[in-house]
């Protein structure tokens, strides 16, 4: 008992003393923590800014509980989350504080300038695309990887075919079928600057037939486009293009008696300028063209002189339009120009210079990559000097349209209308129309099958004379390898003309290789 009673003595001394100790550390802990708590509505209170970040209610500032220590895992369990601050009803945006301006579309507003800056002379490429002159776009994996060159990256190609064309010299009295050898080969050369931007591309061919020689046909094609940004809404475009072709055979003013077909050499440029403000885009060009119809060889060895056909042709574009979406931009566009000839009076004796207008409106399409490009409607004219020469109209179709119907199904069409010059028997000239429809479908990765339906329709005007020009053709691609493909085509060729003398049919067959980088 004695001993019992001595160590209850003993604990109730060591409580007084523990009670006594930790009164003071209680009391001090409850002092910083009231202290940091005022500390903390006096910061807010005097900064409103961060009011709005910081306006955690009272009892989110906890104390921490009993067992804690001052060092080590915080055992107060999840803070709750601060509630945003409530705005004041009718609150409006600051003042000075516009709406955002749409996102940039880059893709449409290069195509803007682009096409003001496109050499007037685009029948010919268009005609090249729509009947199926150009080589099946390349897909993953199979696309060229092309080679490095300082801040360019250069894609170089190669092609060599062989061919039968049952009528090469487009007749419809005892054609001469023969084979036939072309040979192709370009270069596209692209910048990848992060501002400004150099594109070229060249390509050129040669087709050598072994029994009509007098048919064979050079061609060269090149085009230098440059663009400079001013800033992100300012940009100047500069385009230079060179051209070499021939008159086909089958066309009335292709010169008979010669050797071989004399070239036609085009050169000339443009100078563009683009602006956008907000969602209206605008844009301008003057451009021009300088026309050489090379003098021909004839078989009994005379000149065929054809400088009587030259002419320089200047030119303006205006374009305007307004993003209505993303994708989908209406626009209006004219163009004027005037054909003023080296001679004149030409060897007819015809004053043939002429000013002519081309007044369009449309839409561009970029909807979710599906179909993308422009379609557009209007009016086409050409009013010549001399009274004796009849002016030309009619109504403008255009349009450039590429619609992926699914992964493996790619559809193109192309519609152009154009008024060339002719030679053909006092007639002012020829109005084009052209229509284009290509189907690349993809049976497997390296397998693409292609078939392509053309239609073109020229008028003579007061001549009379009316020709419909249809072709039909399939072709197939076999991918070996990024650098290596196997191609081959088959096609047919038909002229309806109002004038029976003048209808053909030509049944063409060419396999070839293709290499590139």
């Amino acid at each position: 008992m004695p001993h019992t009673r001595l160590a209850l003595l003993c604990l109730a001394a060591l409580g007084a003393l523990a009670a006594a100790c930790g009164q003071p550390r209680a009391q001090e802990a409850q002092a910083g923590r009231e202290h940091a708590t005022v500390a903390l509505r006096r910061s807010i209170d005097d900064t409103p800014t961060v009011q709005a970040s910081v306006t955690a209610p009272d009892d989110t500032v906890a104390a921490p509980p009993s067992g804690a220590g001052t060092t080590g895992f915080v055992a107060e369990g999840p803070r709750k989350k601060a509630k945003p601050a409530a705005q004041p009803a009718g609150a409006t945006q600051p003042a000075g504080r516009v709406r955002p301006e749409p996102k940039l579309n880059r893709r449409a507003f290069d195509e803007t300038i682009n096409a003001v800056t496109a050499r007037s002379a685009r029948l010919r490429a268009t005609r090249l695309q729509a009947w199926g002159d150009t080589p099946v776009e390349p897909t993953e994996p199979f696309d060229p990887l092309g080679i490095r060159a300082g801040s360019f990256l250069l894609k170089p190609w190669f092609e060599s075919g062989i061919g039968y064309d049952t009528n090469p010299l487009a007749t419809n009295t005892n054609p001469k079928p023969s084979l036939y050898q072309q040979f192709a080969s370009g270069l596209t050369a692209q910048s990848d600057w992060s501002r400004h931007a150099l594109a070229a591309d060249i390509r050129g061919s040669y087709t050598r037939y072994d029994t009509v020689s007098g048919n064979n046909r050079p061609e060269i094609d090149a085009i230098l486009r440059g663009r400079i940004d001013v800033s992100d809404r300012t940009r100047y475009a500069l385009e230079g293009h060179f051209q070499l072709t021939t008159e086909s055979a089958g066309n009335p003013d292709a010169p008979t008696d010669v050797v071989r077909p004399p070239p036609i050499v085009t050169t000339g440029g443009s100078v563009g300028f683009a602006h956008r403000w907000n969602r209206f885009d605008v844009a301008a060009a003057g451009g021009l063209d300088h026309v050489v119809y090379e003098n021909g060889e004839m078989l009994n060895g005379e000149t065929l002189d054809r400088s009587d056909r030259n002419y320089d042709q200047p030119s303006v574009r205006l374009r305007a339009g307004y993003e209505l979406r993303p994708g989908v931009t209406p626009f209006v566009a004219g163009e004027f120009d005037s054909r003023e000839f080296a001679q004149e009076v030409d060897d007819s004796g015809y004053q043939r210079a002429s000013t002519g207008m081309q007044i369009r409106a449309g839409t561009s399409f970029e909807l979710t990559r599906l179909l993308t490009g422009e379609a557009s409607l209007g009016w086409i004219a050409r009013n010549y000097v001399d009274p004796r020469l009849a002016d030309i109209s009619g109504l403008l179709v255009d349009a450039s349209l590429v619609w992926v119907a699914s992964g493996l199904t790619t559809v193109r069409f192309t519609a152009v209308t154009t008024i060339n010059e002719t030679s053909f028997e006092d007639t002012t000239g020829v109005l084009e129309r052209i229509l284009g429809l290509r189907i690349d479908h993809a049976f497997r990765r390296w397998l693409i099958g292609t078939v392509r339906l053309g239609w073109e329709f020229d008028d003579y005007g007061q001549s009379g004379r009316r020709d419909n020009r249809f072709v039909v053709g399939a072709q197939a691609s076999i991918k070996l390898a990024r650098e290596l493909w196997l191609t081959g085509e088959v096609r047919q060729e038909t002229l309806d003309s109002n004038e029976p003398v003048n209808d053909y049919t030509a049944n063409i067959m060419m396999v070839g290789l293709r290499l590139q980088r």
